[in-house]
């Protein structure tokens, strides 16, 4: 099915997307390193989602980790075997069992082989309990069979993966997984080398099940792993992605090319030498774009970012590059205890946000408020709102399917206040109300130098404060809210104002339940998990249906007011016309489009001058991603 352009992209962004008219450069080929900017705070997760998921880590994950078994293909909408690396695979027809053979001969930068079983380790780390002692996460291991008892700690084998040989290594998908509508996420894995992570310990298989033998302990993993100025989790020197991490502190992150990486799926092997990611601030990223210090400026939302970035394209020396994102920016409530953890009191709060005037306020014409947990840029999303159109033949099969069932929280704070009073939430005399002990005086968080954060004191707060709710707001540094997001540290807050891209895979199954592990909103609600287990297990390769029950879960997400969603929006991408071939919307984000795009002296088109104003000239640049 095609993929369009949303509807944000006005004509006068279109305007931009062209950079002609460059002055050529002298020596062809010439750039050996691409700085890059981003307004995104790092932690300095470079391991895995495990431990978080921040945007700018993940940046330089996607980066310096590599050879996973498969890979997103976007075109299919599903992952695909990375045949490059899998040299022969054996699945059962109902996808419960898979038999691997890698090929040989990969290595490490440091040139240490690559086996089957660095793979099994990877598991076996990501998932452990001890991870999660030391640091405070871990995956889920729940599609393995046998995966539940061993990241509780119940069982030292993970029973559901074989190690079959130095390259050959067998998975079992838990019954309960089956059908999974993801299939191949199940085997979405890459290597971890044991002997740095865990020194002196082995993969081994007795014939029950995969272990790590030796002196694996959470007190190992805090020195080894979490360590600020050792640890591999921040300083990860044995890697086997397209670059290799050289230097970190905090606010830069230099890459140089991995001399032994063998290329992707596809046999690409980045052609730019040195990638510098740098934070910057929001107020003067473009400045710096526009005075040399920056080549590349990544996942621009503002309003007058991209205003002054557009003004640069007009020069002919910078290009632009827009695609939809497939996330939101969203308040989250750690709702466990405390006044938010009453959905009345929740449906109140998401009554009191103008939408519609943060989002323009912050984003322009360039977003669009959403009433649910999506992205613009999510394949379920456009089929729903119809910007995406089944193919022929399709259309009956997609029938009904829209919008129209997910509740909408308008900006009424009379009716908020009205909703309080009649499940209990009095007024005292300050004008702020309570239930006995307890007060609807709330705290929210926001990441540091966010400027969606600094608008709450005008879209938000005074709205509460009309329906009987106090708002304090704090800023915090980007690693000190994730710890809190995700349960690594005590919550002080009662609310979180985030942004999150949902990834390929948008699976929530685990996050309801009253045992799970990843709860990052404090709410137990056997419905919601219910249908996200429905969504989960719907036949691989039913779009229709598994749209169907997307829209049920968001529908009973949002009928319980679980997440608070703001806005979706485009991101906009401005860089110097010698960074060429390099096209994010297709790629599906920057870290990919930069591993097929060169450096090179930019030659005007012949075609220079004589561009029109046809939207249809731009679809192939500015298709949305997923």
């Amino acid at each position: 099915m095609k993929k369009i352009l949303v509807w944000l992209l006005t004509a006068a962004l279109l305007l931009g997307c062209c950079g002609a008219g460059a002055e050529e450069a002298a020596g062809a080929n010439k750039y050996e390193s691409l700085t890059v900017g981003t307004t995104t705070g790092f932690s300095g997760n470079f391991l895995s989602g495990a431990l978080g998921s921040n945007q700018s880590d993940l940046d330089v994950r996607r980066l310096i980790h590599g050879y996973n078994l498969v890979y997103w293909d976007s075109a299919s909408g599903a992952y695909q075997f990375n045949e490059r690396l899998v040299r022969a695979a054996t699945t059962t027809e109902d996808g419960s069992d898979f038999i691997f053979a890698l090929s040989r001969g990969l290595t490490y930068n440091d040139g240490t082989p690559i086996t089957a079983a660095d793979y099994v380790f990877s598991l076996l780390l990501l998932g452990s309990r001890e991870l999660q002692e030391a640091a405070g996460g871990q995956i889920s291991l729940d599609s393995i069979d046998g995966g539940k008892e061993y990241q509780s700690g119940e069982s030292k084998v993970l029973s559901g993966v074989r190690l079959l040989g130095e390259h050959q290594f067998s998975l079992q998908v838990d019954p309960e997984y089956l059908p999974y509508f993801y299939q191949l996420q199940a085997v979405s894995i890459s290597p971890l080398p044991i002997s740095v992570i865990a020194p002196g310990c082995e993969v081994k298989d007795d014939g029950n099940g995969v272990y790590i033998s030796g002196d694996f302990s959470a007190d190992l993993l805090k020195t080894t792993l979490m360590d600020p100025a050792t640890g591999y989790a921040r300083n990860p020197s044995v890697t086997c992605g397209p670059y290799m991490l050289t230097a970190f502190d905090g606010k830069k992150a230099e890459l140089s090319l991995n001399p032994a990486y063998a290329g992707d799926h596809s046999g690409t092997i980045p052609a730019i030498g040195k990638i510098i990611l740098r934070q910057e601030d929001p107020d003067t990223l473009i400045e710096h774009l526009a005075g040399g210090e920056l080549d590349l400026a990544v996942r621009l939302t503002r309003q007058d970012q991209i205003a002054e970035g557009m003004g640069l394209t007009r020069g002919g020396d910078y290009s632009m590059k827009a695609y939809s994102r497939t996330g939101l920016s969203f308040i989250g409530f750690f709702a466990e205890k405390g006044p938010t953890a009453d959905e009345n009191v929740r449906k109140a709060i998401s009554m009191c946000l103008d939408k519609q005037g943060l989002t323009g306020d912050y984003t322009g014409a360039f977003g669009t408020p959403v009433d649910g947990f999506y992205g613009i840029g999510q394949w379920m999303f456009m089929m729903a709102n119809g910007t995406l159109i089944p193919g022929e033949g399709e259309e009956e099969n997609w029938a009904g399917i829209n919008l129209d069932s997910i509740p909408v929280y308008g900006l009424d704070p009379d009716g908020a206040a009205a909703l309080l009073e009649a499940n209990g939430w009095t007024a005292g005399e300050d004008g702020v109300r309570a239930k006995g002990d307890t007060r609807l005086q709330l705290k929210l968080v926001y990441p540091e130098g966010n400027g969606a954060g600094a608008l709450l004191d005008e879209t938000f707060a005074p709205y509460l404060a009309q329906a009987g709710i106090a708002l304090e707001t704090q800023e915090l540094p980007m690693e000190e809210l994730l710890k809190q997001y995700y349960g690594q540290a005590e919550r002080t807050a009662d609310l979180v104002l985030l942004g999150s891209n949902l990834g390929d895979v948008f699976d929530p199954s685990n996050e309801f339940d009253g045992n799970g592990t990843n709860r990052l909103s404090g709410i137990t609600d056997p419905e919601l998990q219910e249908l996200a287990v429905s969504m989960r297990r719907t036949e691989p390769g039913n779009a229709p249906e598994y749209c169907r029950r997307w829209l049920k879960f968001q529908a009973r997400l949002m009928g319980t007011a679980a997440v608070l969603p703001i806005y979706s929006d485009a991101y906009l991408d401005f860089h110097i016309v010698e960074l060429q071939d390099y096209d994010p919307g297709t790629a599906g984000s920057w870290t990919a489009a930069v591993t097929e795009a060169f450096l090179g002296d930019y030659v005007v088109p012949a075609s220079a001058g004589n561009e029109t104003e046809d939207e249809d000239e731009f679809e192939g640049d500015d298709e949305p991603i997923d």
